[in-house]
């Protein structure tokens, strides 16, 4: 069953009751908290502790066919803290797990990256940030609330008028300017496999008899002529990285991946995310003349 889904939690429950009335009534736990498959012992004696480890993990082998998970099961010390639920418990104060607070900082980047693409509305990111508040409540970080929430303001601005892409009527414009006749048969041959036959560059390759690279390429050459969007075909955390590395649309290939620390990023998808960037600049372009003609119009008018 898939992780968080009800029906899972409720068998969890159900399965692991054996558990719950071992504990309880064979071992003669006092102190015992169980919220699904995470459980915590709290005992002021470390032997006695080992014992129960070793009785549990004999129980649930032979009783519920599992097992306890070896790197998680532990015997901690209380001052140290001890990690239940995403949190960090301490004697007089709870914090949340930097793990966790790294996982979420990391999304907000990729939110922020698709909200100022135009990939997501302010009313998603606010939701998003929202549920993350409600979590953190458990926990004291009233300070760190705080200064995410101006974060927030400051990056997701509410008067946020200018947007690169402009309005969809002017990017619905440019776009009619880079019909399919601006690009070869060939890659448009490529855009039909991968759109209507919904096939991987391998198999693209495969079936036009050419080098993957080269459908990479093509791919290159839709994006920068807006016939494919690069969130299409690449993970939105790969296009948010390579995109906080390229300074400008001229940037060569070579200087983009140096600048990029994670192994195992392809030429092929730099080149992609960087005819994304191109593109994008077109639009730019063209919006500023647009809005250039249009004053000059204004004033003439206006004059005569």
């Amino acid at each position: 069953m898939p992780l968080g889904n009800l029906t899972s939690q409720f068998f969890a429950n159900v399965y692991l009751n054996e558990l719950d009335q071992f504990v309880k009534h064979n071992l003669k736990a006092k102190y015992y908290i169980r919220y699904v498959d995470d459980f915590i012992i709290l005992h002021e004696s470390k032997t006695k502790l080992e014992k129960w480890k070793k009785r549990i993990s004999g129980f649930i082998e032979n009783k519920l066919k599992i097992e306890l998970h070896q790197d998680k099961s532990k015997i901690v010390d209380l001052r140290k803290g001890v990690t239940f639920l995403g949190f960090r418990i301490f004697h007089k104060h709870i914090l949340i797990r930097k793990s966790n607070l790294n996982k979420f900082h990391r999304k907000l980047t990729i939110t922020k990256t698709l909200y100022n693409e135009e990939r997501v509305s302010r009313d998603k990111v606010v939701e998003f940030l929202e549920g993350w508040i409600s979590y953190t409540k458990h926990a004291n970080m009233f300070k760190y609330r705080k200064n995410l929430i101006k974060k927030f303001n400051k990056e997701f601005p509410t008067n946020n008028k200018k947007r690169l892409l402009g309005s969809n009527r002017k990017t619905a414009n440019f776009l009619k300017k880079f019909d399919h006749s601006k690009l070869e048969f060939s890659i448009q041959q490529t855009l039909y496999l991968l759109k209507k036959k919904r096939l991987k560059p391998k198999e693209i390759a495969l079936a036009r008899g050419v080098k993957e690279s080269t459908v990479w390429k093509h791919f290159s050459e839709l994006i920068e002529y807006g016939q494919l969007a690069v969130w299409d075909i690449l993970p939105k955390i790969k296009i948010v990285n390579i995109l906080s590395k390229i300074k400008s649309p001229e940037d060569k290939l070579k200087d983009i991946r140096l600048r990029i620390k994670q192994n195992g990023m392809k030429f092929d998808e730099i080149e992609c995310v960087l005819a994304h960037v191109k593109f994008k600049e077109k639009i730019k372009k063209d919006n500023l003349s647009t809005q250039s003609r249009q004053y000059l119009k204004s004033k003439t008018t206006n004059d005569n």
